[in-house]
């Protein structure tokens, strides 16, 4: 009778040696400790914890390190010459870094942390919009009331009417931001004066994110080119207002500094970015939504379909 003799175990496969149950006990503290004064900074302007230039010189004055920066408390903060504010909120900070576990890279496995990420570095992110959205209904409501109290909506329709669903669309696209961003401090206003350094005069529409303008909003009949040059006009001026209000601190916190504008006939509409490095804009074949009076009888989902894509990509714009 032969004895079956137990084979040596074999070696661990790569996959096998961490399971994707097991808690990661290294937290943010165990990074942050090594970091250099100048890391250590980087790593702090881009946790927006509103510090300013003046706080980050007394980083560099005192030297401080990330090994240091973990125990520091509010009154040693204090002490280095930080107001009480950023001293509070640096003390809660480094608290918090302790606590923070560090996720495996297999738990980072969906769209949603996909877009939060892009979030996280200001890539600005398409937003899907369901067919369930309440505030999407409610603006084809709105769409399909209006529409169908016109006699016709053509080319030789005015501005003004055009306006009624454009107003519509920025306002939906607005409520919908707010929510995807949880921001509350987006605004809209109506026939706004803007004052630039060569032009000014009363925009259509001008969204706000806090204090600073981040959109300007043009609505046209036609001449939708002569409509591009106005708003990049505007664009510009919208743009010396902003560096206007800034104080010295809060220009160094915004280094990536751009607007964002929009030409539409209801029926088209256009994108345009004024960035510090050019001027970007969609390409010639502009966003459509049928708002016909076949489309109303015939073809209702063409124009929710046009509708959502239009306030996805109004929902880019963001404070």
């Amino acid at each position: 009778m032969s004895s079956h003799a137990s084979s040596p175990s074999s070696p661990s496969s790569p996959s096998s040696i961490y399971s994707d149950e097991e808690i990661i006990t290294r937290t943010m503290g165990d990074v942050i400790k090594d970091y250099d004064t100048e890391e250590l900074i980087d790593y702090l302007d881009r946790n927006n914890l509103k510090l300013i230039k003046a706080d980050f010189d007394i980083f560099r004055r005192e030297r401080i390190t990330g090994h240091d920066f973990l125990k520091t408390t509010k009154e040693e903060f204090c002490s280095y010459g930080l107001k009480a504010g950023p001293a509070k909120r640096l003390a809660d900070f480094v608290e918090g870094l302790n606590e923070t576990k560090l996720q495996c890279f297999s738990s980072y496995n969906s769209l949603d942390k996909l877009k939060t990420l892009l979030r996280k570095y200001k890539v600005n992110v398409y937003e899907e919009i369901g067919d369930d959205d309440k505030t999407l209904k409610r603006c084809m409501k709105e769409i399909i009331l209006r529409l169908s109290n016109l006699e016709t909506i053509q080319d030789s329709t005015n501005e003004a009417t055009r306006c009624v669903f454009i107003t519509s669309i920025l306002n939906a696209s607005i409520a919908i931001t707010r929510k995807l961003t949880n921001n509350e401090k987006i605004y809209i206003a109506y026939q706004d004066d803007v004052s630039g350094e060569d032009s000014s005069g009363c925009v259509d529409y001008s969204i706000k994110g806090y204090e600073d303008l981040i959109c300007i909003a043009k609505g046209k009949p036609r001449n939708v080119e002569i409509g591009y040059f106005q708003n990049i006009k505007q664009l510009e001026s919208a743009s010396h207002m902003n560096k206007k209000k800034r104080t010295a601190d809060q220009a160094f916190q915004n280094d990536k500094d751009y607007l964002y504008g929009i030409v539409s006939t209801a029926t088209e509409w256009h994108f345009i970015k004024l960035a510090t490095e050019g001027l970007y804009c969609t390409s010639k074949s502009e966003y459509r939504i049928n708002l016909s009076k076949t489309a109303l009888k015939e073809d209702l989902e063409s124009i929710r379909k046009g509708v959502k894509i239009v306030i996805g990509c109004c929902g880019v714009i963001k404070g």
